[in-house]
């Protein structure tokens, strides 16, 4: 199967589409201890969580890492009940991506295609979900550092160490007014930077109008493919997974593959609040024989297995070590 990012770009609204970042000065680090002045640290958490969502925005995103930058334009609104969202990428072939509620549009003007999914519940970043701030600061120590400066904007700056070698750091800048999330740093172990998001423009809080969030392409005549999903218990079909510690279940669901509709997969969801993994299990789908594949690329690790007659991939933006404890985890066990 195709692997799909799995969410670094969901800081800002959730969203899997674009992602981006600025140049930072080299050598600057977080100073401090302890949360930024006025806010605990699970109450800068809850803020980032709900400014993603609720607020108004509208700006241009610059992902990196290595040498690979792409930047995409997003507009984001909120109008009181439902989230929606606009992101247009900016370089390679054109794309465009319109969401409203869990309706995700996938525009391709080349191909003449829109692919309509449905996403559920989406791992926003932080993913708090039921477990709350609380639990995302068992597994990391939060630093504060002195303001700068983002896309123009005087942002505080935080920094996650982690509490063990299951995740990479983070280190975030955050506009202390709306909450909103203008800069996210992934870490290595030796605080080196592996992957960087961030607004090189951004306006808050700004009227926007419905016409903003329409398609920028005539979609008449274009081909419309529909991939369907649904909520699971993997347990019910027979599958465990076994998490690190720290990290819960968001979501479970089965999740049609390509046009295909007798081709499907399983999906859960985990998180620890700040990184995200996806298990895949394929029933029916196999591996040649002792093919046992792990790549990374950055921050994001997969592992492909054969379990039972199912193909099961990992993939998340974490350590190769934990994708593959995820993978190991993953037991068949026949439903009586």
């Amino acid at each position: 199967m195709r692997l799909a990012n799995s969410g670094r770009s969901q800081w800002l609204g959730a969203t899997l589409f674009g992602a981006a970042c600025i140049l930072v000065v080299p050598g600057l680090r977080a100073e401090g201890t302890g949360s930024a002045p006025g806010r605990s640290p699970a109450q800068w958490l809850q803020s980032i969580q709900q400014a993603a969502q609720r607020a108004n925005y509208t700006g241009t995103i610059v992902y990196q890492r290595g040498d690979e930058v792409r930047s995409s334009r997003l507009i984001h609104f909120f109008d009181g009940k439902t989230a929606s969202e606009r992101v247009q990428t900016l370089d390679g072939r054109p794309r465009e991506f319109i969401r409203q509620g869990d309706e995700v549009r996938c525009l391709y003007p080349q191909l003449r295609r829109v692919i309509v999914e449905h996403a559920g519940r989406r791992a926003s970043f932080p993913a708090l979900g039921d477990a709350g701030a609380g639990s995302v600061l068992e597994h990391y120590s939060l630093r504060s550092g002195a303001r700068e400066r983002v896309a123009g904007v005087e942002c505080q700056v935080l920094q996650f160490y982690p509490m063990d070698a299951l995740r990479y750091g983070y280190r975030l800048c955050i506009d202390p007014n709306s909450g909103l999330l203008l800069k996210v740093q992934v870490l290595a172990h030796d605080e080196g930077i592996i992957e960087q998001i961030a607004f090189s423009d951004v306006h808050i809080g700004e009227a926007i109008s419905p016409g903003q969030l329409k398609p920028s392409f005539s979609t008449a005549g274009w081909e419309v493919v529909r991939r369907e999903s649904r909520a699971v218990e993997l347990s019910q079909q027979g599958w465990s997974v076994t998490a690190p510690s720290g990290f819960w279940r968001l979501t479970e669901i089965e999740r049609q593959l390509g046009a295909d509709a007798e081709h499907s997969a399983l999906q859960a969801v985990y998180s620890d609040g700040l990184a995200t993994v996806s298990v895949f299990i394929e029933p029916g789908a196999t591996l040649p024989a002792d093919a046992d594949a792990q790549a990374s690329h950055g921050p994001l690790s997969a592992v492909t297995r054969q379990v039972a007659d199912a193909r099961v991939t990992v993939v998340g933006e974490v350590p190769p070590a934990t994708a593959r404890f995820f993978a190991d985890s993953v037991r068949f066990v026949a439903v009586h």
